[in-house]
């Protein structure tokens, strides 16, 4: 009988899928955040892990020798040694289709709450200084220009809405050729930063595009636009973000996402004006929960019946699929 271990808590339809598998062994270890020790017992003799933001290195991936796939719990990777899997000829499987539409509505609120001036009206309001009518700089996003860093599944679904605002569409992204109608390409990644008043990036993390955003990049910005980091920690230099905030560069900046998580005082985004910051949850409303939980729980069921998905396969290349 196959064996399953889950490591942090899926969402309860998603669980319901294996009760209509009797076949599968099902072992639960809900702390999403489980001490190593615990997590190297669970999996030890596991065939499958379904994870969902325990970080699994090569040492702790080696404790379980009967292992067939890792199956995450959105579309992130970083917290896999996806490199050591591919060289056990190894499948990470990701959620595709699972969070990409709530991580784009929630890049999009970012993006009208940093042009629409919300937080500084909102504290004037409070206080009664109803003045700010006369002096808010708010704008509206019809006929401003967006650069889109990265069109893939949550960058294409950010350009249809943006695109639904009547916005000007750009995007870079060196691995895709074909891009849908009414979205500009931006052949180099400068070309594109200085001509838009709001950017957003939604890129994986790597070594190619960590820093992507840094010093450079951010000079090379209009005067006065707007920043968005919905992918990963680590691709905007938070340094670099804070300094240009500060000294008036960049009008706002909205952030799901942070170099440390949880993210505290030392980070200076934290002290930065103009900012909407949220706790890494864009893609944690209930229906995404429950869409990546059963695609997660439904990549494993898939791998054990010999039917796993290729375009689930976040590494299938290296595999040679």
């Amino acid at each position: 009988m196959p064996r399953l271990t889950i490591l942090g808590s899926h969402h309860p339809d998603a669980m319901s899928l294996l009760d209509a598998r009797p076949d599968v062994a099902v072992n639960v270890v809900p702390e999403a955040l489980a001490p190593r020790d615990v997590i190297a017992e669970a999996i030890a003799g596991t065939d499958a892990i379904a994870v969902r933001t325990a970080k699994l290195d090569a040492d702790l991936l080696d404790t379980a020798p009967d292992l067939k796939i890792v199956s995450r719990h959105g579309v992130g990777t970083d917290s896999v040694d996806v490199a050591h899997m591919s060289t056990r000829g190894l499948p990470v499987s990701i959620t595709v289709g699972g969070n990409d539409r709530s991580v784009a509505e929630h890049t999009l609120g970012m993006m009208l709450g940093l042009a629409k001036d919300f937080e500084r009206q909102t504290g004037c309001t409070r206080d009664a200084d109803w003045s700010v009518r006369e002096t808010h700089k708010a704008f509206d996003l019809d006929d401003r220009t967006l650069l889109i860093v990265g069109h893939g599944r949550i960058g294409s679904r950010v350009s249809q809405l943006a695109l639904a605002f009547g916005m000007r569409v750009l995007a870079h992204d060196p691995y895709i050729n074909d891009f849908p109608e009414g979205v500009g390409v931006a052949s180099t990644l400068e070309q594109g930063l200085a001509e838009a008043d709001i950017v957003t990036v939604h890129v994986p993390k790597n070594a190619e595009t960590t820093g992507l955003i840094g010093t450079d990049a951010i000079a090379a910005m209009r005067p006065g636009a707007i920043l968005i980091n919905c992918a990963r920690g680590g691709i905007a230099d938070e340094a670099a973000v804070a300094e240009a905030l500060h000294s008036g560069h960049l009008r706002g900046y909205g952030c799901d996402v942070f170099s440390v998580e949880p993210s505290g005082p030392d980070n200076p985004i934290h002290h930065a004006p103009n900012t909407i910051l949220t706790p890494h949850s864009a893609a944690m409303t209930p229906q995404s929960m429950r869409r990546m939980g059963m695609i997660g729980i439904q990549n494993v069921l898939d791998c054990f019946d010999g039917k796993l998905r290729p375009e689930m396969i976040f590494n299938r290349e290296e595999l040679g699929l």
